[in-house]
């Protein structure tokens, strides 16, 4: 079966629906293609990958909301040659991003190339959210550890994805992760990333999933500059990142 998804190039490319053969695999937050209106949860339609940063990831921070303004951000010069897409993201502070997708008969491989073409030395907290439909049932890493985040994760098991329900949302942190897999009996999507840290995100109100490849936490660029960890580059710096995402037929 053959995998297809829905580029929005007026939303720093980011990936929309995605199905594999007639199957849709991303969750939708029923919000649709609206546009950015300056809040990110009512201008979030869900998707299979939401790109947070690169100003703030996380709880709103020093002034910046959650996860921050990048995704507000419209690609330019986008191109499409075959499988191949590509365009490039300016963001005001002083970042360019070039941007490229290969589509794939499996799935879809993004790379992005950011570079700090200002004069002075920029945050540059990313995160990739990949968000799956409620079709999942068990969610696997090879991290060696999982951390839940708050008291509302820990006493549940990050492994399954819950029935529908009023419990809170969850977040939990793969340490040492490289691989990240989400499983039905039917069906399996593989996660990987050059990214270092994995977070892991479950809403039973909302059936969501997410999949999160970072470069730091999810508490804010306050919290990670206070812990030493906020990724900053410095004028002319670049910084390449990529994920990969696969999906097949396990029957």
């Amino acid at each position: 079966m053959s995998f297809g998804a829905r580029l929005r190039a007026e939303r720093w490319l980011d990936v929309a629906e995605v199905w594999l053969g007639n199957r849709q695999l991303a969750w939708l937050s029923g919000v649709g293609d609206v546009a950015w209106n300056g809040d990110w949860r009512s201008s979030w339609g869900g998707g299979l990958v939401t790109t947070c940063g690169l100003d703030n990831v996380g709880a709103p921070s020093e002034g910046l909301g959650l996860h921050g303004t990048y995704s507000s951000l419209p690609a330019r010069d986008v191109c499409e040659e075959g499988d191949l897409v590509s365009g490039v993201i300016d963001d005001p502070r002083g970042f360019r991003v070039e941007r490229a997708f290969a589509l794939r008969e499996d799935g879809l491989e993004l790379t992005d190339r950011t570079t700090n073409v200002g004069a002075v030395p920029l945050e540059a907290p990313l995160l990739y959210h990949v968000h799956l439909g409620d079709w999942v049932e068990r969610i696997e890493s090879d991290g060696t550890e999982i951390v839940p985040w708050d008291a509302d994760a820990e006493p549940h098991d990050p492994s399954r994805f819950p029935s529908h329900s009023d419990e809170p949302e969850g977040v939990w942190e793969h340490i040492g992760w490289s691989v990240a897999r989400a499983r039905s009996d039917g069906l399996e999507v593989e996660i990987r990333s050059s990214l270092p840290r994995l977070w892991q995100w479950i809403d039973p109100r909302l059936r969501a999933l997410g999949i999160e490849p970072a470069n730091c936490s999810v508490l804010g660029r306050a919290h990670d500059r206070a812990q030493g960890r906020l990724p900053t580059l410095a004028p002319g710096e670049t910084r390449e990142t990529w994920l990969t995402i696969t999906a097949k037929e396990t029957r």
